[in-house]
Order: structure tokens, then C-alpha cells, then sequence
């Protein structure tokens, strides 16, 4: 599943994953996206940032490989990295909700052959809508393009679905807007998602997301309490940062670690009853009994259980989690 990465921003791909004004871009190999993309064989794109791969996304998605399947062309999903806006604003801080690399593992598994990573520079972003239109009208490949109704391009956003449509009416190259996915009285976004993960509604989240929200990283040495203090052996999880971490309280989560899955109950914040500054994500995973440091680890976050609380002592401590772990395992259903 290769995934080509254009390095200066322009619409064209190289096989290399040189970043944006790395050393590795001064030279080089920088054919076209047309001399890259198959001349015999046609090509639809799906175009987005993409971010969650929600239900919007997904419904943005299908209906590129539906039409790829019609046109026997080879569906390519477009996405950029890192956010625009963190190119135009450095000061901006987005939490994203996918890795780069998770994100092109969701397109794999859709069905996508190959996925174009645009890395957008100010130069791209400072592009006419007129010129990214010329730029993908000379790839010789394209037969259709496949976006949201709010796809924005171009210098200020100046470009939108509806010029997208009128510029290639008369090229031979379909172009199909899908419209925004709605649910709980509004648009499926993004946005809409990582506030409810910041406000700690997972449950919510996953809904919007059409799976639960997931959050891969290492396992950190933590505190030790989980163990020495309170008989929790727990895994302390480092998140990649820009990441979408849920808001403090006690979770319901899934643990993954070596390819199993196993129940678990998290908890987010500063442990107040110890008097932490420091936020950490602890998990405790139900019968469980390995060393897990430098192991794969991912946790899917699936209901709210309860808000970070102070308790007046340990005792008092250990005996909410015991309460805890009833709960996770009665919405784990285990």
C-alpha cells in the first residue's frame, strides 16, 4: 500500500517520506503526480484532511471506490500532513484524532491501493484556487474527484465543490460531491468529535466515529503506585503528542497489546489523592499479568465511568476502583 508523499506542497509525489523543507527534498526525484499515478489505468480521487476518518469521511470515501469500481479506475485517497493550519499559524495546536499512519491504515482497509500525503508548505497553501485546479487537470489519469460538500481549496479558501464542478464540467472528469453526514441534530465533524473527547464522551465520540476513539503510544514507567500502594498493577500510556486525549475522569476501555485484546479501566488526570501535577493516562488491565514495557499498546476508550475525584485516603481509593472495575466489566459486557 504505498503512500507518496509530495514534499514541498505541490501536487506531485515522490516515493521518499522526506517532510517539507527536509534536506532530502533539495534534489532528488520529483516527477509529476501524472508521471507517478498509472498512465493506463484511471484514476478517482478522494479528496480530504480526513482526520478521525468518520462517518462523514467514510460516506466521502465509498462513493470513491463505488465510482472507481464503475470506471474501472484505481481509487487514491489525498490527504495532507500536518494540518494546514499548523503551516499557516506554527502557534496553532491540533489535537489530532488519527496518526498519519493510522489514517492510511483505515484507507487500507477500505479498499484504497494507494494514498498521496500532500505536505503543505505556504507557498501551496498561498496557491489560487485557478492554479490547484490547473494542476490537477494535467493529470492525464484523472477521471473523476470525489469530495465533501464543505471540500475548501485554494488561497483564503477561495475554492469550493461548486468551482470544482463548473471547472471540469467540460474535461471528461466526474466530479461528485458528497453531501455532510448528520446526526444528534448536527454535521458529523471532525471538530464536533475532538470536543466531545475533550469533554470525556467517548461514547458519543465513538458514535460520530463509527468505532471507538483509539489512542496507540508507548508504556511509560510511571508513579508505581498502581502496584506497590494499591495492588492495580497499571500500564502508564504515552500518547503521540497532538493527540486527542479524553478529558480527566475513569474510563471503560479495551486494551491491545501483542494482537489480544483484553478489558481494562483507565483513568486521566493528576491523581489528586496524591497530590500529582502531572497528567498521566493509567490503565489497569483486567487478569493480566506481563511486562508490557516497549510493547505495542493501544487502548479504545469506551464509556465514561466517573469524573477524577480526591479521596480522604487510600483505603477509600482502592475501594472505588474495586467499584470501577464492576462497572468497566458491565459495560465491557465481560
Amino acid at each position: 500500500h504505498p503512500a507518496h508523499r509530495s514534499a514541498d506542497g505541490g501536487f506531485h509525489r515522490e516515493g521518499s517520506r522526506a517532510e517539507a523543507g527536509s534536506d532530502d527534498d533539495a534534489g532528488g526525484d520529483r516527477r509529476q503526480a501524472e508521471d507517478q499515478l498509472p498512465e493506463k489505468r484511471p484514476v478517482v480521487l478522494a479528496f480530504g484532511f480526513f482526520d478521525g476518518v468518520h462517518r462523514g469521511h467514510q460516506a466521502v470515501l465509498q462513493a470513491c471506490l463505488q465510482l472507481a469500481r464503475e470506471k474501472k479506475a484505481m481509487p487514491v485517497a489525498v490527504t495532507f500532513y500536518p494540518h494546514p493550519l499548523t503551516v499557516l499559524l506554527p502557534s496553532a495546536s491540533i489535537q489530532l484524532l488519527l496518526s498519519e499512519s493510522e489514517k492510511e491504515e483505515l484507507f487500507k482497509q477500505m479498499g484504497f491501493e494507494t494514498t498521496v500525503v500532500i505536505s503543505p508548505t505556504e507557498e501551496f497553501l498561498g496557491q489560487s484556487a485557478g492554479r490547484f485546479l490547473q494542476s490537477l487537470s494535467r493529470i492525464t489519469s484523472l477521471c473523476g474527484i470525489v469530495t465533501g460538500e464543505n471540500f475548501t481549496f485554494g488561497k483564503n479558501a477561495e475554492g469550493n465543490a461548486e468551482l470544482l464542478n463548473s471547472y471540469f464540467l467540460d474535461k471528461g472528469v466526474f466530479i461528485q460531491i458528497v453531501k455532510l453526514e448528520k446526526a444528534e441534530g448536527g454535521v458529523i465533524s471532525s471538530t464536533r468529535i475532538r470536543k466531545c473527547i475533550l469533554q470525556g464522551d467517548v461514547k458519543k465520540a465513538g458514535y460520530f466515529l463509527g468505532r471507538p476513539y483509539r489512542i496507540c503510544g508507548d508504556i511509560i514507567h510511571g508513579f508505581r503506585r498502581g502496584t506497590e500502594v494499591l495492588g492495580f498493577p497499571t500500564a502508564n500510556l504515552k500518547p503521540e503528542r497532538e493527540r486527542a486525549v479524553p478529558g480527566d475522569g475513569v474510563y471503560a476501555t479495551r486494551a491491545f497489546i501483542r494482537g489480544r485484546q483484553y478489558p481494562s479501566v483507565t483513568n486521566v488526570g493528576t491523581n489528586p489523592t496524591f497530590g500529582n501535577k502531572e497528567r498521566s493516562i493509567e490503565t489497569f488491565i483486567f487478569s493480566f499479568d506481563e511486562k508490557i514495557y516497549d510493547a505495542p499498546f493501544a487502548l479504545e476508550w469506551i464509556e465514561k465511568i466517573r469524573e477524577e475525584k480526591q479521596f480522604p485516603d487510600i483505603e477509600a481509593l482502592r475501594r472505588q476502583i474495586e467499584e470501577d472495575i464492576k462497572r468497566a466489566k458491565q459495560i465491557l459486557e465481560v
